[in-house]
């Protein structure tokens, strides 16, 4: 089972990824790219269910 999120805001802005070894939405998502820069971020869930028009699920980009 996977996981399909979208990110709001900061860096990943978007971004829509897969999580093929998580089966269940995590409070917090820790985003990472290396190339071009190197960029990371944190984001929280958004709500308690997926998106009902996408199926995604909603991470929204908080600031440490």
């Amino acid at each position: 089972m996977s996981i399909r999120v979208k990110f709001e805001g900061g860096p990943a802005d978007g971004v829509v990824q897969e999580y093929p070894s998580i089966n269940r939405a995590l409070p917090s998502l820790y985003w990472h790219r290396d190339e071009p820069t190197e960029l990371r971020a944190v984001y929280h869930l958004l709500g308690a269910d997926p998106d009902p028009m996408t199926g995604l699920w909603r991470y929204a980009f908080t600031s440490q």
